[in-house]
């Protein structure tokens, strides 16, 4: 018998900490809607399009560099 209430002890706990869980995440939640943009997303989205600009820059630098070079082979005497 006390094996019995010792799983059902157990299983109380288990059934409390997940609504516990539940009702925090919830309450955490509140006011976030799918698609609707969280207090972080401005900042790393700004983040990620001035990584984005440096690398344009850094490959338009190298295909500029790249076709300079281009241009002085195609201009050496052979």
């Amino acid at each position: 018998m006390t094996g019995a209430v010792v799983g059902i002890a157990v299983l109380v706990a288990l059934i409390s900490v997940i609504s516990a869980a539940v009702a925090v995440a919830r309450t955490r939640s509140s006011g976030q809607e799918i698609g609707k943009p969280d207090r972080m997303s401005e900042e790393v989205v700004a983040g990620l399009m001035a990584e984005l600009r440096k690398w344009q820059a850094e490959a338009a630098h190298w295909k500029a560099t790249a076709e300079r070079l281009q241009r002085e082979l195609d201009q050496r005497p052979e």
